[in-house]
């Protein structure tokens, strides 16, 4: 069952929600990532040599269609922050899908299976390139954006035209996810969500950025990248994400997948969190194409094309080095327009001064 608290403040609603199915279709969500960006080493990451290949196959199908990232499924997950009666239990999950109109409904409270296809092009944070005309017929829309990716047009609206067909895949994806991995892992997972949200639920709101840092443990927040189209924002705790985090964009509802925290898990909180913190930045330092990155960045803030021509990496590599550096602290970026730039984060001197604090000095020694 769920576990929610309302507050208001300035007119915004928060909520923090400890429930199974946010849960389990944010871990399914974090086991597809683990094949796709660095840092995700825990149980997702294991999960992927342990699923039946036909499996895991399906789960990255359903995360990656139409056109990659996030997919599908990532459409079902963003959707489920706007509709509590799905929160439950796994079977409140499969129902609602069940339930979904077949074709097009009214996003984002009534999303059909097609829509969910058509999803990362509706929402501008997640394919703000892919903003198409909107009097465009759906399907077309749909077939020109995977023109413009590069993809199979037939292969994709073959899937497309099969609505029924495909709200069975996602059922059976979610039923068998659950069954043959996450269920098992309940009596680890559930209390700390509870605990988790337990602990916030008289927490003052304040500043909503503010809470958000706090959460995660990171500078910029997602509702900094489009100002005052929130007034619900729902807070649920998850485990295994790694340093990352995962915003659900439905306006005016604003999702977030924040860590759990590790005092909830049943370990030494402060020390066990710094640690996990200082250990993340060792290894985005491990790399020697990302110290490549960090040198060429000592003069200053570039682009992310220009660091692509000057490293000769290919640009999907690059990419990956450098969301990973910032996730961790290494980097801030900041978006002007289409182009994402990227600096130097000047305070993880003092992070990094952690670790020397390790070492005795000579005159302790």
């Amino acid at each position: 069952m769920p576990r929610f608290h309302a507050a208001v403040a300035t007119s915004t609603r928060v909520e923090f929600v400890a429930s199974v199915p946010l849960d389990l279709v944010n871990t399914m969500y974090f086991t597809y990532l683990a094949g796709q960006i660095e840092g995700i080493e825990d149980w997702p990451a294991q999960l992927r040599r342990d699923m039946q290949p036909e499996l895991l196959e399906e789960l990255d199908f359903l995360f990656s269609y139409p056109k990659g990232d996030p997919g599908i499924m990532g459409a079902v997950n963003d959707s489920l922050f706007a509709h509590r009666e799905a929160w439950t239990d796994v079977d409140a999950l499969l129902r609602y899908v069940r339930e979904m109109p077949g074709g097009l409904g009214q996003p984002p409270d009534g999303l059909g299976i097609q829509d969910l296809a058509l999803y990362p092009l509706r929402w501008p944070r997640h394919a703000p390139e892919a903003q198409v005309d909107p009097a465009v017929a759906p399907r077309d829309r749909l077939a020109e954006a995977v023109a413009k990716a590069g993809l199979d047009v037939d292969a994709v609206l073959a899937v497309y035209d099969r609505p029924e067909e495909l709200r069975q895949r996602i059922l059976n994806l979610i039923q068998r996810f659950y069954d043959e991995h996450y269920r098992h892992e309940l009596t680890r997972r559930f209390p700390c969500l509870e605990r988790s949200v337990a602990a916030h639920r008289n927490q003052p709101v304040g500043d909503i950025e503010a809470l958000i840092q706090s959460l995660t443990h990171r500078p910029i927040t997602c509702v900094a990248e489009e100002p005052g189209v929130y007034n619900h924002h729902i807070f649920a705790p998850s485990l295994d994400m790694g340093p990352w985090v995962s915003c659900a964009d439905t306006p005016p509802i604003h999702g977030l997948y924040y860590p759990c925290e590790a005092r909830f898990i049943g370990e030494q909180a402060e020390e066990s969190e710094e640690t996990r913190h200082l250990a993340r930045i060792h290894r985005a330092l491990s790399d020697e194409q990302r110290l490549r990155i960090l040198r060429l960045l000592r003069d200053g803030e570039l682009y992310a094309q220009q660091i692509v021509e000057r490293t000769g990496l290919h640009q999907s590599v690059v990419s990956r080095h450098l969301e990973f550096m910032r996730v961790v602290g290494l980097l801030i970026g900041r978006r002007q327009s289409n182009m994402k730039f990227y600096s130097l984060n000047p305070a993880m001197r003092e992070e990094l001064g952690k670790t020397l604090a390790l070492f005795p000095s000579e005159r302790q020694a």
